[in-house]
């Protein structure tokens, strides 16, 4: 999600339009959504370049111990109700989750495990987070899928990063309470390379959002979703840089048509879909990471 870091500014010289780019475009659009700062020095990067820098990793951080027992307990939680509850194998023989796991997870506040406190949600560590994943993917794939792409690559993570608090505050308590977003960034014949990308968003007259247009395809959890993470292409013009653009767009907005339900080989659970946007208005509000006005 880096280069929401740009938006609506844009991340770099694109084509007008999705389609047919050069390598050399594509690796400006690349390039361009690289984080500007290291802010956090990489231990392996540094390695990689010769230099062994031990003050990265020693001493060894000590995780909070209030905090610590809060994620143990939660993970106790868990793993029982995963194991007790959950029937992995009928996941995968029925090729859905049943929506009574979907509660059971949102009771124990699955939903909400990057999400912090002061929003409704756990705010687990990474390490507790990616064990809690484990956990839920032990019984079944698809959970794990369904939890992680929720608040790794969906509305979660991107508000964290991004986020305004106006938008924190009036999205992250109804995905801490159980809510599904999802992330769709990749398109029918374009994949996930966003130099070449399609769905565009136009600006409207009165500068109070946008019109969103396009098609979306492998978006998980997209046919379960309240809220979306989309990603699209604003315009250049005179006044305005352009470029892609993440937005947060609820799921259930006029205009948005969920075409088909994909189906795997593996992780036969996964709520993955088609979806389509014709004019859905967007409000301004909704850009993330907006540094520039609309």
């Amino acid at each position: 999600m880096t280069t929401t870091e740009h938006t609506p500014d844009g991340v770099g010289p694109l084509p007008a339009e999705g389609g047919q780019v050069s390598e050399r475009e594509a690796r400006q659009v690349a390039e361009a959504a690289r984080e500007a700062e290291w802010g956090k020095p990489s231990f392996g990067r540094e390695l990689f370049l010769g230099r062994l820098r031990l003050d990265l990793i020693a001493p060894w951080p000590r995780p909070d111990q209030n905090q610590a027992a809060r994620a143990e307990e939660f993970l106790g939680r868990l793993d029982a109700y995963v194991r007790t509850e959950v029937d992995g194998a009928a996941i995968e023989r029925d090729a859905r989750i049943p929506d009574e796991v979907f509660q059971g997870l949102a009771r124990l506040g699955a939903f909400g495990m990057k999400i912090d406190e002061r929003y409704g949600g756990l705010g687990l560590s990474n390490l507790h987070y990616c064990r809690a994943l484990m956990l839920a993917s032990s019984v079944n794939p698809a959970i794990g899928a369904l939890l992680s792409a929720h608040q790794s690559i969906g509305v979660p993570q991107p508000l964290k990063m991004f986020g305004t608090e106006e938008q924190k505050r009036r999205f992250l308590p109804r995905l801490a309470a159980g809510e599904v977003s999802a992330f769709l960034l990749t398109e029918p014949d374009v994949g996930s390379d966003p130099a070449r990308l399609a769905s565009t968003a136009e600006p409207t007259e009165d500068g109070t959002g946008y019109r969103l247009n396009g098609v979306k395809l492998w978006a998980t959890n997209g046919t379960v979703a309240n809220l979306l993470v989309v990603m699209a292409r604003v315009p250049t013009s005179a006044d305005r840089r352009g470029g892609i653009t993440a937005f947060v767009v609820e799921a259930d907005s006029p205009g948005i048509t969920v075409e088909r339900r994909n189906a795997f080989l593996g992780l036969r659970g996964l709520e993955n879909s088609v979806t389509r946007f014709h004019d859905v208005f967007v409000p301004a509000e909704n850009v993330i990471a907006a540094r520039a006005a609309v």
